[in-house]
């Protein structure tokens, strides 16, 4: 691996030559330490970065090896297991012709970087990597581990791949790009071998699909299946790419090129059903700021699937209706969303996350020549948009300790905020708290505080377990102003009508799909996409991912969402279908129920 490129993947290349001066290479890389790069005047800032960096590293390491010791036993069983995954390939432009016009060697080199920065990408999102074939990379998200946002995960990796490409070419005459291709499905997962090698992968129809949708890009694109364009719908940006004569498969698939996720609110999504109360809420908030020139914290909680995203994406056209400027970010655990303090900082100078050193430099210099930033600050916002620190400025922050540092920042995103909201409103929005750390947190707490004496709204989203907005929080909050609205399931009447507006079916299957669902606007979708859409001539068309085939054990939703909270346990992968045709819910200390579940299936 080259250490220049991985540098330039994280936009730390200014620390090439500290890097270089000692001896650092590949083979020490993943052995450094936060006091190895302290003590070669790395900033506690980047330290984080890098670090969080290298442990993917390790990660890609050993899931490069292909070897299923890490893996708990029950997740690689030879007995196999039916999961719903998204497969990822990803492949080299022109490998052929690069292998033609450069030395052997050379090749090895380029792709063993090419290799390590895919499986850097893969690992920090949460994926797996199945195996290299040649100049190509297979990865898996949603097995052996789930997380219940698979999907997603496998459109940020692809975006992240697109976006390091250039970086990694660099320091070569050449152009490197790749092609792409994304299917989401049905898989079988089990380790597979014999005695003196076995490894863990997954087969099944999904995994040819995506293999066939990279051979179908064109250099730098990305192709995805109609399932994930289905299942991310409504935050992606992408275009049709018609239906496809794919080998292998007798139908026309239909492909979609995706550009990336949408940035602002989306004009065409279908009107919001149950949450009047909630919308008057948010409404009664903005009038207030408007008037009063003061703003407050709204935070919304309920749990996964309940509608907290739906709502926002309302909130931000009434806000935009009554002309607030709005910046939505999300936290992330996985990938570089993790800190989203910078992202939300980047979202407010209009800075895009992949924006290159140059770009943020550009921005720092105008909002100080503006008057938003005080050159005494300076320092603060070079850190938070991961610049390097010029000379004048490196000695006096590597002075600083920790709480200085904190403290410094903190302070600049709050005067930001203050000095932006003077020109036009804003709505700042900060969804999924509960994978904040506690850095974010207080990050959050100040910037309350701060909303309160601006005509700015912070919302925040989180699920209810284990609440991160805390006694500890407020307090660091300063007393603020926080309305808490709680998302409750959606009255019957009203999931009906979500449900009637989407359903092909019969009042009789609706109401039992209804039920099922338990008013759970996700779950309910889940459903209705699965059911087959009948016809005047008696055939049926099957939903998002739907189709004819062997009987479906469980449900869409337990097929999607529930393996992230069942992997976790050790022996229920195996035994989640059996315990699922109880219902719905189930308890994890009734193994009675489960093995005479699995004994009347047998």
């Amino acid at each position: 691996m080259d250490v220049r490129a991985w540098l330039r993947t994280l936009g730390l290349e200014t620390y090439e030559e500290r890097f270089r001066a000692n001896a650092i290479d590949a083979d020490v890389l993943c052995d450094l330490t936060e006091a190895d790069l302290e003590r070669i005047g790395v900033l506690l800032g980047h330290r984080k970065k890098m670090l969080n960096a290298i442990t993917s590293l390790r990660a890609a390491r050993d899931n490069s090896a292909q070897d299923t010791s890490g893996l708990r036993p029950e997740l690689v069983s030879a007995e196999g297991e039916r999961r719903q995954v998204t497969v990822l390939f990803a492949d080299l432009v022109g490998y052929t012709a690069l292998s033609n016009e450069l030395d052997a060697e050379d090749v090895h080199r380029l792709l063993g970087r090419f290799f390590s920065c895919i499986d850097r990408i893969i690992a920090e999102h949460g994926g797996y990597v199945d195996k290299h074939i040649g100049d190509s990379v297979m990865a898996v998200f949603g097995a052996p581990v789930a997380h219940g946002n698979d999907t997603e995960r496998a459109i940020r990796s692809a975006l992240a791949i697109r976006s390091a490409m250039p970086l990694l070419a660099s320091d070569q005459a050449m152009t490197l790009q790749t092609h792409i291709g994304i299917a989401t499905g049905d898989v079988v997962a089990s380790a597979t071998g014999s005695d003196a090698h076995r490894e863990y992968t997954v087969t099944g129809e999904t995994v040819n699909l995506a293999a066939r949708l990279t051979s179908e890009a064109r250099p730098g694109e990305i192709l995805i299946s109609d399932l994930v364009r289905r299942a991310l719908e409504s935050s992606l940006d992408y275009s049709d790419a018609g239906a496809l004569r794919v080998k292998g498969f007798a139908a026309l698939v239909r492909a979609y090129r995706l550009n990336g996720f949408r940035q602002g609110v989306d004009s065409d999504l279908p009107a919001i059903v149950g949450r009047t109360k909630e919308l008057q809420q948010f409404k009664a908030a903005l009038s207030a700021c408007r008037e009063s020139h003061q703003g407050g914290t709204l935070y919304v909680r309920g749990e996964a699937g309940i509608g907290k995203s739906r709502l926002i994406k309302e909130y931000e056209s009434e806000a935009k209706a009554a002309g607030f400027a709005s910046n939505v970010v999300p936290v992330l655990d996985f990938g570089s969303g993790i800190d989203a303090i910078r992202v939300l900082i980047r979202s407010i100078l209009g800075i895009s996350s992949d924006a290159t050193i140059e770009i943020r430099e550009a921005a720092a210099r105008q909002v100080v020549e503006t008057g938003l930033v005080k050159p005494d600050d300076v320092v603060f916002l070079n850190d938070l948009l991961d610049l390097p620190q010029p000379t004048a400025l490196r000695s006096l922050y590597d002075a600083m300790d920790n709480a200085a540092r904190h403290q410094g920042k903190r302070q600049l995103l709050t005067s930001l905020v203050s000095s932006l909201c003077v020109r036009q409103p804003r709505l700042l929005v900060v969804e999924d708290v509960h994978w904040a750390d506690v850095s974010t947190r207080d990050y959050l707490a100040t910037l309350a505080g701060a909303v309160g004496e601006c005509p700015a709204i912070l919302v925040m989203t989180s699920r209810p377990e284990g609440d991160p907005i805390d006694a500890r929080w407020r307090s660091e909050a300063g007393g603020a102003s926080l309305i808490t609205i709680d998302l409750s399931p959606l009255r019957r009447e009203d999931a009906m009508a979500l449900a009637t507006s989407k359903a092909f079916a019969g009042i009789s299957i609706i109401e039992q799909l209804v039920d099922r669902a338990g008013g759970n606007p996700l779950f309910l979708e889940q459903l209705l996409r699965h059911f087959p859409r009948r016809h005047a001539d008696g055939s049926a068309r099957y939903g998002a991912s739907a189709r004819p085939g062997p009987r479906r054990l469980v449900g869409p939703a337990q097929q999607t969402g529930a393996p992230g909270r069942l992997d976790p346990w050790a022996k229920l992968p195996s035994r989640g279908p059996s315990a699922s045709a109880r219902g719905c819910g189930f308890r994890l200390h009734r193994p009675d129920l489960i093995r005479s579940a699995e004994t009347r299936r047998r």
